[in-house]
């Protein structure tokens, strides 16, 4: 075989692979302003053994900030990004649609609801947070969907490993990273008892195909979309209990939608929780846990 043939052969593979999709991802996070992380290695508990979670992202501070926040001295709104990339041209994912279950007292996406011994009250920033609004998981114009099916359209594709169970590797991945990162911060904020920012996840999965969404009535009704919110819940290794998750599912050409409406959230909780009365009541109910 030639050279020219050789690389010919590896670009083809490449191709195949799921690492141009998520090359893409992080070019359109980097443009924005994200930092980002690719290939994070973390330890699955299930599994006894490391893997592999696709991008970690930070918002950059101008969408997480209004003007003039001091962030130095107030309690602040501090998002990440999670993101499992995933491509088919053999299956759709369908999505059912159905009415949340969670609330955010229970919600599993922040290290400050899921656990006291840190010294934060879970009642206290539920409270806050589903006071702002502006969080999308429960708003009307989003689509909720808690059960899925695959359904094959196109011929097989031996490139595509896990084809037909993606959605389940996709979100099994997404918590069990967040578990792992939960203990990573638990041992790190233990260690900082000055710390004022309320950790918040975005957890997304950014699909290259064909996504639907149906809703049953006196008949099925199946349709395209572009983005679903997936409820499941997962068994939380710092509470020991099932909370309720809620995951981004969207497709690649709708991702920048998305960011745009994370980012807008962001900024406008930032903006609530800069007011002196929020302030006071977060440091009247965390604060004794904290140094000044």
């Amino acid at each position: 075989m030639s050279q020219d043939s050789k690389i010919e052969a590896i670009k083809k593979q490449i191709l195949k692979s799921g690492f141009p999709l998520q090359m893409e991802i992080s070019s359109i996070l980097r443009k924005r302003g994200y930092e980002t992380s690719n290939g994070v290695y973390f330890f699955d508990q299930d599994e006894k053994k490391a893997r592999e979670f696709d991008i970690e992202a930070v918002l950059p501070d101008d969408a997480i900030f209004p003007p003039e926040f001091d962030i130095e001295n107030s309690w602040f709104f501090h998002p990440l990004v999670l993101i499992e990339c995933k491509k088919s041209n053999v299956y759709s994912w369908i999505f059912f649609r159905s009415e949340p279950i969670g609330s955010w007292f229970d919600i599993g996406h922040s290290i400050d609801v899921l656990t006291e011994e840190l010294g934060y009250l879970k009642s206290a920033c539920g409270r806050v947070l589903s006071n702002t609004g502006f969080l999308h998981y429960y708003k009307d114009s989003m689509i909720v969907v808690s059960a899925y099916q695959q359904v094959k359209l196109g011929k097989r594709d031996r490139n595509e490993r896990n084809g037909k169970d993606a959605i389940l590797d996709a979100t099994s991945k997404v918590t069990k990273f967040m578990n792992y990162r939960f203990q990573n911060l638990k041992t790190f904020f233990k260690t900082d008892s000055t710390r004022r920012d309320i950790l918040f996840y975005f957890p997304l999965i950014v699909f290259d195909g064909e996504l639907y969404e149906t809703s049953f009535g006196k008949t099925l009704k199946v349709k395209e979309t572009q983005h679903v919110v997936y409820e499941t819940r997962y068994l939380s290794s710092l509470t020991k209990s099932l909370v309720p998750l809620y995951i981004d599912i969207v497709r690649k050409d709708a991702l920048e939608e998305i960011l745009h409406i994370i980012e807008k959230e962001v900024y406008h909780v930032n903006e609530f929780l800069r007011k002196s009365t929020i302030q006071k009541q977060l440091s009247d109910s965390l604060g004794g846990q904290f140094k000044a």
